[in-house]
């Protein structure tokens, strides 16, 4: 299995020109780029994802989300990551930047996704090794109807009127 590559930055989000493979340790005061993106159906239900058993924090929900691969920008890799996860086809103009926060040893930007049809569950392709379940929620209702992972919460919380369309 080929290991992922990123990019490295600084702490000011500069590229460093060099790269980084995925399980090695970084580092000191290098960072690289994480997604997250919400993805929405035209009623304002929010697409949740169960991560797979072998993950960290297994069976827990959250949004859709990866690391930049070298070479990508942040737009371009939301977009292969919904592709990948979900089999979601969407287009980058099609994502709402939300923010940035800086994490320990990554910058995540957060996207919103709108889908303007209906997501039909039949037709999505979920990634055998990340995604074992997806589910709709009502955004009122999501933190108390299923178990989030805990950092997707706090965004969530934090940041959920940014997020929501």
């Amino acid at each position: 299995m080929n290991r992922e590559v990123w990019d490295l930055l600084d702490e000011n989000r500069q590229p460093l020109g060099r790269t980084h493979f995925r399980g090695d340790e970084l580092e000191p005061h290098t960072f690289h780029t994480v997604i997250e993106v919400f993805t929405f159906d035209p009623d304002g239900r929010l697409l949740l994802s169960k991560r797979h058993p072998d993950k960290t924090y297994p069976l827990l929900w959250e949004g859709t989300g990866g690391s930049i691969l070298a070479g990508e920008t942040s737009r371009q890799g939301a977009v292969r990551e919904l592709k990948e996860e979900l089999g979601l086809y969407v287009l980058p103009e099609q994502l709402r930047f939300v923010t940035t926060i800086e994490r320990g040893t990554y910058f995540l930007d957060m996207y919103c996704l709108v889908c303007e049809k209906p997501i039909d569950f039949e037709r999505l392709s979920l990634q055998a090794d990340e995604v074992v379940d997806v589910t709709l929620q009502e955004w009122e209702t999501v933190l108390e109807c299923v178990e989030l992972v805990p950092s997707v919460r706090e965004r969530l919380i934090q940041y959920g009127h940014l997020i929501r369309p």
